[in-house]
């Protein structure tokens, strides 16, 4: 190889690696992240995905957010977690002891709160939206909605709320008596609605509907 050669050659391997240094540092500095134990925290990303982190008296909160999207964490004196990615949109709070968690993906929108020591999950994916509330004597509210779902879950009391819908379908789940719980689970288009103190309702149309609580079970 010629001395000519070998300098277009180390010139083209310096080029390559300085596109693959510059491609992972734009790809790493899409995630936008914010924590906070005082104060607010607010950040935008480069892609213009936003996070903001707030704590209000005492408590954390963390946002994290990627390919345009916004996640909100709001404590006053709780835990708080959202994380929002590819054009999706996460909100968490949690009030006086409670802890809450949002998670959302793929054009999707997950808000959970937590509050007196109630614990919020709420994870959305693939276009769908998922709500979660917890406000009472360290009750629980879970819900997960999947492929273009809705799931609604809430809990007042010291009890446990669960709603789980995928492909289309539409869950919810209620509970507020004390050691109350109420379980709904809907796939492919179909309706579950539970509660532990009422009737529930099972509508499969072409999918599947399951209630299980107590205040009583379908199918």
């Amino acid at each position: 190889m010629t001395l000519h050669s070998r300098s277009l050659a180390l010139v083209g391997l310096a080029s390559v690696l300085l596109f693959a240094l510059t491609t992972g540092t734009a790809d790493a500095g899409k995630v936008v992240k914010c924590v906070s134990t005082s104060g607010d925290v607010p950040k935008t990303g480069t892609d213009g995905s936003t996070c903001d982190a707030n704590v209000h008296t005492t408590g954390k909160a963390k946002a994290s957010a990627s390919g345009v999207s916004e996640a909100n964490a709001d404590a006053t004196g709780g835990s708080a977690v959202a994380n929002a990615t590819k054009g999706s949109d996460a909100d968490a709070s949690a009030d006086n002891g409670g802890s809450s968690n949002a998670t959302a993906a793929k054009g999707s929108t997950a808000n959970a709160e937590g509050d007196n020591t109630g614990t919020g999950t709420a994870i959305a994916t693939g276009g769908s939206t998922a709500s979660s509330l917890a406000t009472g004597g360290g009750g629980v509210a879970n819900a997960k909605a999947t492929n273009g779902s809705t799931a609604d879950a809430t809990s007042a009391a010291l009890c446990a709320a669960q709603a789980t819908a995928k492909h289309g379908s539409t869950a919810e789940a209620t509970c507020s008596t004390a050691a109350g719980f109420a379980q709904a689970t809907a796939t492919n288009g179909g309706f579950a609605s539970g509660s532990d103190t009422g009737p529930p309702t099972c509508t499969p149309g072409a999918g599947t509907a399951k209630v299980r609580s107590t205040g009583g079970n379908c199918p």
